[in-house]
């Protein structure tokens, strides 16, 4: 509980929630660079974007090689999020913390079943969130020490 006095979690949690999603996205790219899904070339044309209902920007790539068009999330773990914020502080939580969907969904008030998709999602992902974190400057604070 050393943790929760110090305010660590806390603290952690304000950093992720004020970082703002181009800031996310832009980590998460350097960490996978888009790449084409249909034959992994890195040669790539930007075709425009799209801007969701948050006001975000994505941008789209169309490859020079064999011509299929996608999203810079393309091949992250990010990919059809609606809630990029969201997402990353429920892999905060599942992978640094410990903490069970249940309680994330009753303390944050969001459905169980998108809270439980989101820690499948972490879990799956452990090794890209971790590096997502590290990129953030967020130093992930393990379990309790009594644990």
């Amino acid at each position: 509980m050393r943790t929760l006095r110090e305010g660590g979690v806390l603290r952690v949690l304000r950093r992720l929630l004020s970082t703002p999603e181009e800031i996310i996205v832009a980590r998460a790219l350097e960490i996978s660079p888009p790449r084409c899904p249909e034959c992994g070339s890195g040669s790539l044309v930007r075709i425009g974007g799209i801007v969701k209902a948050c006001g975000l920007r994505i941008q789209r790539f169309r490859c020079k090689v064999c011509g299929r068009t996608f999203t810079e999330l393309e091949g992250t773990p990010l990919k059809g999020l609606h809630d990029i914020k969201f997402a990353v502080v429920v892999a905060y939580l599942v992978l640094c913390l410990g903490m069970e969907p249940k309680t994330i969904a009753r303390v944050t008030g969001r459905p169980y079943s998108t809270v439980i998709r989101l820690s499948r999602k972490a879990r799956e992902n452990e090794a890209f969130f971790r590096k997502l974190f590290r990129a953030l400057g967020v130093t992930s604070v393990t379990r309790y020490p009594n644990q």
